[in-house]
């Protein structure tokens, strides 16, 4: 059998998701720690249901600690297939679907429902939160993750770099946050995922507000650094928010 052809976005974005999960330490799998973290029990004979699951790494991460079911969800035909074949676990599965709509998936149908680091490459976050009312169980959860709005706000300049504020000894202790309220598309620059396929910008008000309009009541926030080298120690990269339905 010949080995499948990948367009250059979705072998960009498994070479990226593939080396992240290899590092150490690793944001990637770091953040999946903070996802059962705040699950805990409610993992246990769950339904769940993984919105934009890409390769499907967060549901492989999920799928022994206690779910009934998980299910992934894609936009793209090319990343199911490829979460179909790294994953071999009984009680996982994949399918293609519009995370804006969520339309193979019945109403009140998930008992909890995560999103890892994909929001802010879905063009309406709003629908998403509002399917995502739709599905989730009256008693569920919902926990995304995005690159952090107040940090990662639109800049143009080489990919892999960031507007770094330095101290007096010429070491970066701070992130300048550019044309925070310059809400929309933005690519960074140079030939990284952000540069190459973009991402949307909001800000973290217009997140919480519209997750409040859409029915949901905010958990809990969190906003971790890494023990890692320079500025990101001291800089949260990612946002995470736990919420229930109201």
């Amino acid at each position: 059998m010949s080995p499948t052809v990948y367009d250059d976005n979705v072998r960009m974005y498994l070479d990226f998701i593939d080396n992240a999960l290899a590092e150490e330490p690793s944001l990637y799998r770091g953040l999946c720690e903070i996802f059962v973290r705040l699950l805990g029990p409610r993992l246990q004979d769950a339904r769940v249901l993984d919105v934009a699951c890409g390769e499907g790494y967060l549901s492989r991460f999920l799928a022994p600690l206690g779910p009934r079911s998980i299910t992934g969800v894609d936009l793209s035909t090319n990343l199911v297939e490829v979460a179909k074949e790294r994953s071999e676990e009984p009680n996982v599965s994949f399918r293609v679907d519009d995370a804006r709509t969520l339309a193979t998936i019945d109403d009140a149908s998930m008992d909890v429902v995560v999103s890892q680091m994909a929001l802010m490459d879905i063009a309406d976050h709003a629908a998403m939160f509002r399917a995502v009312r739709r599905v989730i169980a009256p008693d569920g959860v919902f926990v995304f993750s995005l690159l952090h709005p107040c940090f990662q706000s639109p800049t143009n300049i080489p990919a892999g770099e960031l507007p770094f504020l330095a101290g007096g000894d010429g070491e970066p202790v701070a992130v300048l946050a550019w044309r925070y309220t310059s809400e929309g598309l933005f690519m960074s620059g140079g030939t990284g995922v952000r540069g190459t396929m973009g991402s949307y910008h909001r800000m973290l008000s217009t997140y919480l507000n519209d997750l409040q309009s859409n029915g949901f009541r905010l958990e809990t926030l969190e906003e971790p650094v890494w023990e890692r080298p320079g500025v990101f120690s001291r800089v949260p990269i990612v946002l995470i928010v736990a919420a229930t339905p109201v």
